[in-house]
């Protein structure tokens, strides 16, 4: 739950259920399952410390580490966790100087409620490497941290253990079948977007489907049993059916309040109907993108520019003549990203290409949004054989060939599966390194004034233009 802005007020009807479920039962362990320090509008500008002021005061026994936690890269995770009044979790996460644990983050943790006592673990799966910048961190092999970790937890005297964990590992199942962990507990908010027909999940593994949804688990632990539960149940809940609570609503507001002089400045208008909706923007050409990937080429005087979809994180329609305000522009584009200007070949053009197109099924972050290039794909192709040209100025791509690509940092890192990019030489442009994507979007915004971007066929599915016939 990155996002308190708006009306759903999550953090303050999670404050309502904590409540009710504590004074039915003494013994309620509250794990919070992370995904929250960005991004969104306001961690945009604090990097997540406001989550952490408001899980404070819901006290939670421990928080798991998800991919989002490194929006803002693993140094301010480590900050943020001295902030915090509880232990944060990455099991399986190591800082990649020292190979020890992260600074501040716990490897697995034990807590107590009225003389029970659980043990909590949390990994991240590998992909999110891909998907994120982890440059200052590695991750370690997750069966063999859990057994690790989960044999460390027994010996300490844990009765129970929890695992979270991100993506889809098999592998749970035989875990839970040999009692090597007890509850695991898992949330995909994109779970509509991907087939999940072929996975099997244990009777003890609990699927969180919807982005509102809270699991409330019922144990009653036996410790002469081998799965150490006598009795084991749970429900699903949804977050919007409890009112708010006014102590948090309040705690909230004046998070919030903090924003809305600046957010409020309106800086331009759109004079076309604009999407910046997931699926859409991950998986075609978007005319918001195309104004963005167009700043980023034209401020860093380059060629050809890149942005990869997933830092457009809006998901929202705007009609003709909607107005854009700073809050729009840190709603869309809410990290912090610079911009990177590389030297790249041809033939390393097409393979970055390719990796863009590489899970447009999925709808990953990796598809890209280009400027100064054109480029036809077949979705239907093997991954890797998906482009079929990339031209610019009409004329085809030479292999050899060097181009002035601009991009941003986190991708020249190798974010979103462009590892590509990390070797490449960068060019000398010490302006770049002062202004981040999302203020040279709003000062071009604040300079045009009146905004009609276009799809004007710079990314063309094969596919897609069959299935039009």
């Amino acid at each position: 739950m990155p996002e308190i802005h708006g009306n759903k007020g999550r953090y303050a009807k999670l404050a309502t259920m904590l409540k009710q479920q504590r004074r039915a039962n003494q013994k309620t362990f509250f794990f919070f399952g992370g995904g929250s320090l960005g991004p969104s509008i306001l961690s945009s500008f604090d990097k997540g410390s406001h989550i952490i002021d408001l899980l404070n005061s819901l006290e939670p026994d421990a928080m798991g580490v998800s991919r989002r936690e490194f929006s803002f890269y693993a140094k301010n995770l480590s900050l943020r966790s001295y902030d915090a009044t509880f232990p944060i979790v990455a099991t399986n996460v190591i800082d990649a100087k020292t190979n020890q644990g992260l600074d501040g983050i716990v490897n697995s943790t034990i807590t107590e409620q009225h003389g029970v006592t659980i043990g909590f673990m949390s990994i991240i799966d590998n992909v999110d490497l891909e998907d994120y910048t982890f440059s200052q961190v590695s991750l370690t092999d997750p069966q063999r941290a859990i057994k690790k970790a989960a044999a460390e937890l027994r010996e300490a005297g844990a009765e129970l253990l929890v695992l979270q964990y991100t993506g889809y590992y098999p592998v749970i199942n035989q875990l839970l079948d040999d009692n090597v962990i007890d509850v695991s507990l898992h949330k995909d908010e994109s779970y509509e977007d991907i087939d999940y027909s072929s996975r099997k999940y244990h009777e003890r593994d609990v699927f969180i489907k919807s982005p509102d949804g809270i699991a409330v688990l019922s144990l009653t632990i036996d410790n002469k049993s081998p799965s150490h539960l006598k009795d084991f149940s749970y429900v699903i809940k949804d977050i919007d059916k409890y009112e708010q609570d006014k102590a948090v609503a309040k705690q909230v507001a004046g998070h919030v309040d903090r924003l809305k002089l600046i957010l409020a400045v309106e800086i331009g208008k759109f004079t076309v109907p604009i999407t910046t909706k997931r699926t859409i923007v991950r998986s075609s050409e978007n005319a918001f993108g195309n104004y963005i990937a167009d700043s980023v080429r034209e401020f860093a005087d380059a060629q050809i520019s890149i942005i990869n979809s997933g830092s457009i994180r809006g998901d929202l329609n705007y009609a003709a003549g909607s107005p854009i305000t700073r809050e729009t522009i840190a709603n869309e584009l809410p990290y912090r990203g610079m911009i990177a200007l590389i030297e790249i070949s041809g033939a390393t053009l097409f393979e970055a290409m390719e990796n863009a197109v590489s899970a447009i099924d999925v709808y990953k972050g990796r598809f890209a949004q280009i400027s100064g290039m054109t480029i036809t794909f077949d979705s239907r192709e093997p991954v890797g054989q998906r482009v079929k040209s990339i031209k610019i100025n009409g004329q085809d791509i030479q292999l050899t060939q060097m181009y002035r690509l601009a991009t941003t940092d986190y991708l020249v890192s190798g974010g979103d599966g462009y590892t590509m990019f990390k070797d490449l030489k960068k060019l000398d442009a010490k302006h770049l390194a002062i202004r981040l994507v999302s203020d040279i979007v709003t000062d071009n915004i604040t300079r045009d004034k009146m905004l009609s971007p276009q799809i004007d066929g710079r990314l063309v599915d094969i596919k897609a233009k069959i299935n039009e016939r």
